[in-house]
C-alpha cells in the first residue's frame, strides 16, 4: 500500500498536465491571489465617495442644495457608507462598516479637515461645504486623500475583530490524547 503512494506521488510529480489544465490551474491561482483585491475594493469605494461628491454639489433650478441642508450640511441621500445606502451604492454591507470606519477615523482635527464630517450627537452626516465650496475643491481633496490599502487593512481588520469579538474559539482534542481505534 505504502509502495503504490509513493508510485502516485512520483507519477503526479512528473506528470504534464495538458493546455486545458494549465490554464484553469493558473485560473485558480490568479483566483487566490489576493495582492490586488484590496487596492480593487480601495478603488470601489473610492469612486462611490466620488459620485457622491457629484451628487452632493448638484444646485436646484434656484441655486440651492439638491441633497444637502443648505443650513446644517447635512446629507440628505443615502451615503455609501450608511445602513441604508450600501446596496443602492453597489457596495457590500461590509465594504460600506470599513468605509464608515475610514471616515470616523479621519474625522477628529485631521488636516486637511475631511470631506465628510459626521456629528455624533444627531448621528448624522455633514459635507464640510465651508472648506471645499465647490465640486472641484471636492475633487481635488478626493483626489489626494483616497481611501488607501493601509486604511482599508486597518479598519477592515478592526471590524474584522469587532465582528469576531466574543466567539469562543473552536475546540479540538488535545494532540496527546489518543483516539482508540475503531
Amino acid at each position: 500500500m505504502i509502495e503504490q503512494l509513493i508510485d502516485r506521488k512520483v507519477t503526479i510529480r512528473g506528470a504534464s498536465p495538458t493546455a486545458h489544465v494549465k490554464q484553469r490551474l493558473a485560473q485558480a491561482a490568479t483566483d487566490l491571489n489576493r495582492a490586488g483585491m484590496l487596492q480593487a475594493q480601495c478603488e470601489v469605494v473610492n469612486e462611490a465617495l466620488c459620485q457622491l461628491a457629484t451628487m452632493l454639489y448638484a444646485r436646484d433650478s434656484d441655486g440651492g442644495w439638491a441633497n444637502v441642508d443648505g443650513l446644517t450640511g447635512r446629507l440628505l441621500v443615502p451615503a455609501p457608507w450608511g445602513n441604508s445606502g450600501w446596496k443602492k451604492w453597489g457596495l457590500r454591507q461590509w465594504e460600506s462598516v470599513v468605509l464608515r470606519s475610514v471616515l470616523m477615523a479621519r474625522v477628529p482635527n485631521v488636516k486637511p479637515l475631511p470631506l465628510f464630517d459626521y456629528c455624533d450627537t444627531a448621528r448624522t452626516w455633514h459635507l464640510n461645504g465651508s472648506s471645499y465650496p465647490t465640486l472641484a475643491d471636492a475633487q481635488i481633496y478626493l483626489q489626494r486623500r483616497p481611501i488607501t490599502v493601509a486604511e482599508w487593512r486597518t479598519h477592515g481588520v478592526k471590524q474584522n475583530d469587532r465582528k469576531h469579538q466574543g466567539r469562543a474559539a473552536p475546540t479540538y482534542p488535545p494532540p496527546t490524547q489518543k483516539v482508540a481505534p475503531r
